[in-house]
């Protein structure tokens, strides 16, 4: 059994001051000293010899923000400092708990709801109930839900979550990280204090980041919780969210492949395809109503063929077939140009030409070769491509082309089609080609910009 510090063990003052005591002595090893005197430690914390004499000894709560100048005076690294800080959250929410007879506050539920007619999804669905019987442990499960741009990765994580919510009786907590979204992404500290705040509505939010991600840690710890990490940039916006208890579950949904978050944090991955036809136009059927798929199949499989079977389109399609009763769904399927179609009014979030032009602006801004590719390929006539006809075709270096695609499969705006073969969505594909020819993309604030094939 370890002798040494270790803040997991603290639930009071006396075991806080125990574990400070152990920590001096950790810190004089090697010297002539069984532990950092009094006097030293008072000098490294600028306090006088008395007040750290009752924090020490346990006679007064020290602050959070003294613990942190004495636990790093005392060489605990960065680890052990989070720990040092759920250890005093823990300590403080028992000596400020509520008398027996106050009734807890109920668990917090704070999921969005479903949209109506979700459709399909059986697999993925059956493979998060595998998750979450089997997986809890050490550290939290986390399931990355990943895939393209209108996959419907939030339908299927508000779907399960929802059905699920028995499995979590101490609450289901929901932050969108608006990784890709008309407005700028939220700061991690942000989205922290939407999930603090959920789980200790009034209490006031600690202004350090440290401090309040120990807070949020020691609110989660012991208790079976969901987390919803909807719509995240990336693994770096995701990590400083995950509980430090293995009894919660995350849900995390991106249209990045995180594999970061796989590789350093043992998450999951769950890769959402298009829906397999039948369930693309039953999908139709239930948004749709009034028995019109049945009424004309033929052509409610060709609009369906046109949606690329992307359930936001389907669902954007039905919208719009619904306002039109009386045009048949053989003349919705042959207006216009298709994404002129699929454009939802003026709700930026349905408007598939805007909901794309997020994904692609993450590519300008940090990929720049990878985003010319990418306008490049929606010029290709072919059905499918290698990376050494693109490059080709850009007159670039064949391993630049290559991790340009690499780039554009971990953004999910490109997949595999056989061994070294690529293909592209028919939207994205269109969408990408209008970006080639120089039509206007939409701004969120209604403003537009023109990219060329050529610009870099």
């Amino acid at each position: 059994m370890s002798t040494g510090p270790d803040p997991r063990r603290i639930r009071t003052r006396a075991e806080l001051a125990r574990e400070l005591d152990l920590l001096r002595a950790r810190a004089a090893a090697g010297t002539p000293k069984a532990r950092v005197s009094l006097e030293h430690l008072a000098g490294l914390v600028r306090l006088p010899r008395s007040t750290l004499h009752s924090y020490l000894s346990g006679q007064t709560l020290v602050p959070s923000e003294v613990l942190d100048r004495i636990i790093v005076a005392l060489g605990a690294d960065p680890a052990e400092q989070r720990e040092w800080n759920e250890a005093w959250y823990r300590v403080h929410a028992g000596a400020h708990s509520d008398p027996p007879d106050v009734e807890p506050a109920a668990a917090p539920f704070c999921l969005p709801p479903v949209a109506r007619g979700f459709t399909g999804r059986d697999a993925e669905l059956a493979e998060l109930d595998r998750l979450a019987d089997n997986g809890f442990g050490a550290g939290p499960v986390v399931s990355a839900i990943c895939g393209a741009p209108g996959v419907g990765k939030t339908a299927l994580a508000l779907r399960w979550a929802h059905r699920a919510r028995d499995r979590f009786p101490d609450g289901c907590l929901h932050v969108d990280l608006r990784g890709y979204d008309p407005e700028p992404r939220l700061p991690v500290a942000d989205a922290m204090a939407v999930l603090l705040g959920s789980l200790a509505p009034g209490e006031p939010v600690p202004a350090d980041l440290a401090v309040l991600a120990a807070r949020y840690r020691a609110r989660l710890a012991g208790r079976r919780v969901l987390v919803l990490l909807d719509n995240a940039a990336d693994a770096e916006q995701v990590r400083p969210l995950l509980p430090g208890t293995g009894s919660c579950l995350v849900l995390v949904t991106s249209r990045d492949d995180l594999a970061g978050l796989l590789a350093r944090d043992g998450a999951y991955r769950l890769r959402l395809g298009v829906l397999p036809l039948p369930d693309a136009l039953a999908l139709l059927d239930t948004v749709l109503g009034a028995g019109r798929v049945a009424a004309d199949r033929r052509a409610a499989t060709v609009l369906a063929q046109q949606c690329g079977c992307l359930p936001l389109a389907i669902r954007v399609a039905a919208e719009l077939a619904a306002a039109r009763p009386a045009v048949s769904l053989a003349d919705l399927a042959g207006e216009g140009r298709l994404l002129d179609r699929l454009a939802a009014g003026a709700d930026p979030r349905t408007d598939l030409r805007a909901v794309f032009s997020w994904s692609y602006r993450h590519l300008v801004h940090g990929d720049r070769e990878a985003a010319r590719i990418f306008r490049l390929l929606g010029a290709h006539q072919g059905a499918d491509f290698t990376a050494a006809t693109v490059a080709a075709v850009a007159g670039a270096d064949p391993g630049q082309v290559r991790r340009s695609i690499d780039t554009l499969l971990r953004a999910h705006l490109v997949e595999p089609a056989a061994a070294h073969r690529f293909r592209m969505h028919r939207l994205l594909k269109a969408y990408a080609g209008e970006l080639a020819a120089g039509v206007p993309e939409p701004r969120s604030g209604g403003q537009a910009t023109f990219t060329t094939l050529g610009q870099k």
